[in-house]
């Protein structure tokens, strides 16, 4: 058996241009041994659902409700979604226990943290729960500005693919590092849909050429949790940032898209120290105010927004919920 898998991990490799000798470090070589003699181990996954979501949260609670709701509005046939979230101050956890209640029988759950060092493995054993084949991951600051249909996304196969719900053809500037980015060039006839598009990731610029995002790409399950299992991280932030050192292994597969953008991140605030990532004014505690006297985002408002970056501080109003 060790005598197959290693030769069909060189097969492997070999596809993707280098050898197992060239692989820089000896971590890359376990992680890709353990990824694909998990493959050849492969037990299918049995759920009634195609795909499952994990979303994270910490001290958003209205934005969080934003996310839930335009979610259920403009997704036909949604999935579950599973919200493994963080509050520092008992005013935040009443507003999510309130938020909790509005999505009570929505195939919505709920996950607090066991502590502030408890992030890992609370993850770990959320992903142990999820039974589908294909999974994605969003942030509380996400909206859905879109219909789409999630069984019109799933259909494909993430050995060759990245599906990715937050990018399009309107999509010219990179808010994270405050520059233009250029379109990649398209790959035609790879898939047949007029509402979609193709491209190489390793051809691409900035977003256009980061596959491992936890805002709206797909993976496989069994895949993505074998990776973060091999990754030391503490937050949401450092998980995406250590996930890039798998990098190399999704860059030969094709971005697929639809022509315009099904989300937005709308960064208006920051709830984390571990980068100096750029973000807006409202503060998480002045959304709280709002959220404690009765109001709610405006996420209706946003509904068909065109959206020039995937990250874009969008001004949006509040009303009474």
């Amino acid at each position: 058996m060790q005598k197959y898998i290693c030769s069909t991990i060189n097969f492997i490799l070999e596809k993707l241009g280098f050898t197992l000798q060239e692989l820089e470090k000896m971590w890359e070589r376990d992680a890709f041994a353990k990824l694909y003699e998990s493959r050849i181990n492969h037990v299918p996954l049995s759920s009634e659902y195609p795909a499952e979501s994990i979303v994270f949260s910490k001290d958003r609670a209205l934005q969080l409700h934003a996310l839930i709701s335009s979610y259920l509005e403009k997704v036909t046939s949604p999935v579950p979604i599973h919200i493994l979230y963080q509050t520092s101050t008992p005013s935040h956890q009443k507003a999510y226990e309130e938020v909790i209640k509005i999505f009570t029988n929505n195939n919505v759950s709920f996950t607090k943290q066991d502590s502030n060092n408890s992030f890992r493995s609370n993850l770990i054993s959320l992903l142990k729960s999820v039974h589908s084949e294909k999974i994605f991951f969003l942030v509380d600051d996400v909206l859905f500005i879109e219909d789409f249909d999630i069984q019109d996304f799933v259909k494909f196969d993430t050995d060759k693919f990245v599906p990715t719900l937050r990018m399009g053809l309107n999509l010219k500037k990179c808010y994270t590092v405050q520059k233009e980015q250029s379109l990649p060039e398209l790959i035609p006839d790879i898939v047949k849909d007029k509402d979609k598009i193709t491209w190489k990731w390793d051809h691409g610029i900035y977003d256009w050429s980061y596959p491992l995002s936890l805002d709206g790409h797909f993976f496989s399950t069994q895949e993505i949790a074998i990776i973060i299992q091999l990754t030391e991280f503490s937050a949401p932030n450092t998980l995406e940032d250590q996930l890039q050192k798998f990098r190399r292994f999704f860059l030969f597969r094709m971005g697929v898209s639809y022509r315009k953008s099904k989300i937005v991140n709308v960064p208006c605030n920051k709830v984390q120290i571990e980068n100096k990532n750029l973000y807006g004014d409202l503060h998480q505690d002045f959304l709280l105010e709002q959220w404690q006297q009765g109001y709610q985002m405006d996420f209706r408002g946003l509904y068909g927004f065109i959206n020039e970056s995937a990250h874009q501080e969008i001004p949006f109003r509040f009303i009474k919920r």
